[in-house]
This record gives C-alpha cells, sequence and structure tokens, in this order.
C-alpha cells in the first residue's frame, strides 16, 4: 500500500461524492419533473423502471467486469456516459424537445451506468485503503453517500423553483467532468491482479461462483436475504 494512501483516498472519495451529487440531483429532478408536469402516477412508474431495472439487469454483469477489468477505467467510462447522455438531453431540451419519453431513455442510459459504476467503486476501496482503516473509509463513504440521498430530494426541487431543469442537467455534466478530470490526473490506482493478467471470458461462470459463494457461506447468505428483504421494504417508502 503507497504510504500517501490518505491523499489517495481523499481525491477519490472527493471526486466520487462530486459526480454523486451532481447525478442525485439531477435524478431527483426528473422525478419532480414529471411529478409537477404530468400528475400522473403511471409516468412516475415507468420513470422509477426505466431507472433501476437496467441497473438491476446489468449489476452481475457489471460486478464480474470490475472483478477483470481496470477498476479505475470502468468508473471513468461509467461517469462519462451519464454525463454525455444527460448533456444529449439538455441540448435537446433547450432546443424545444421536451417530450417524456426523453427523460425515460436517459434514465435507462444513466441506469446502466450506475450499474458499472457502483461496483468498480466498492471494490476500488480495498485497492486504496489498508485493511486495518478499511471499516473507517467504508463508514465515511457510507456517511457521505446517505448525506447527499438526504439532501438531493430537496436541492433539486429547490432548483427547480429559481431555474429550468436544463440547468440542473449542465450541473450534472459539470460534476461529472470534475470527476471524471480528478480520477485521471491525480488519483492513481494499480492495476489489481486479476485485471493485469490474461482475460477470458466467462460471465455465468463467474456468477455462478459468487452465488455458490453465498450459499456455502450461511452469515452472508443470510446478510444478503435480510438486505434484500430490508430493501424491498424501504423502496415504497423512500419513492413516496
Amino acid at each position: 500500500m503507497p504510504s500517501n494512501w490518505k491523499k489517495n483516498i481523499v481525491l477519490f472519495l472527493t471526486s466520487q461524492t462530486v459526480s454523486l451529487f451532481g447525478s442525485s440531483l439531477v435524478q431527483y429532478a426528473i422525478l419532480w419533473y414529471i411529478t409537477l408536469n404530468t400528475q400522473s402516477g403511471l409516468m412516475m412508474t415507468i420513470s422509477i423502471l426505466c431507472g433501476f431495472v437496467p441497473t438491476f439487469l446489468l449489476s452481475p454483469f457489471a460486478g464480474v467486469w470490475a472483478d477483470r477489468y481496470s477498476r479505475k477505467l470502468l468508473i471513468i467510462l461509467s461517469d462519462s456516459c451519464i454525463a454525455a447522455a444527460t448533456l444529449v438531453l439538455a441540448l435537446l431540451f433547450l432546443m424545444g424537445y421536451d417530450e417524456m419519453w426523453l427523460l425515460f431513455v436517459v434514465s435507462a442510459v444513466r441506469a446502466l451506468g450506475t450499474a458499472v459504476q457502483t461496483p468498480a467503486v466498492g471494490a476500488m476501496l480495498p485497492q486504496l485503503v489498508p485493511e486495518e482503516h478499511l471499516t473507517k473509509v467504508n463508514g465515511t463513504n457510507g456517511s457521505i453517500q446517505a448525506l447527499i440521498m438526504l439532501l438531493s430530494p430537496m436541492l433539486s426541487g429547490a432548483l427547480l423553483t429559481v431555474a429550468s431543469i436544463e440547468v440542473i442537467f449542465f450541473i450534472d455534466v459539470i460534476t461529472a467532468a470534475l470527476a471524471v478530470a480528478a480520477m485521471l490526473l491525480f488519483v492513481k490506482v494499480p492495476l489489481h491482479a486479476k485485471a493485469a493478467g490474461e482475460q477470458t471470458l466467462s460471465y455465468f461462470n463467474d456468477m455462478r461462483l459468487g452465488f455458490s459463494y453465498i450459499k456455502q457461506h450461511n452469515y452472508i447468505r443470510t446478510f444478503f436475504m435480510f438486505m434484500a428483504f430490508f430493501l424491498v421494504l424501504a423502496g415504497p417508502g423512500a419513492f413516496f
């Protein structure tokens, strides 16, 4: 572990906090926009499905990618794709193309990017932090994410009262650009052993091994079942 790991992890968490803040603003701004302009539960349901089903479908593959390829590169690519989709949406809205289906499509693209970025970020932390400090850093990261998720709905709603939704889209583009620049220029992450070796494509085999590992370890299996049950119960209240 490099001696300057503290500087590295501060830069990494700062870049991801900035990126998450912009993404959360847009995510909730889209929900607010659809709610205020359609007053339709059906439209909200479609938006939520577009924003989360792609993540659910791609996440198992993205977890394999995070184990096999450069996590830094995955984060940069996913952040860039999310920003590009948001930029295109902002430009279309500025030109007067503000149909609801555009919001659904971009929500789906953003969800795909999130599915790749999230496991890569989680897997990168042990690369950057000594084992004895990992719990503390994970706790700090979790607290930051929770704070952003608490503030984002309020801030996005407040911003919509004084600015157009296009302005919020551009905020996300700017924060993503800053995060990508920080990752490229300042965050030093060596390739992990598996990514540095020769790759053979075996997504389903890797996923099968992962599920088998969970099944064979009672504590992990119980933890996964608890989290699935908890998140299913928490989801409706959180969206409400």
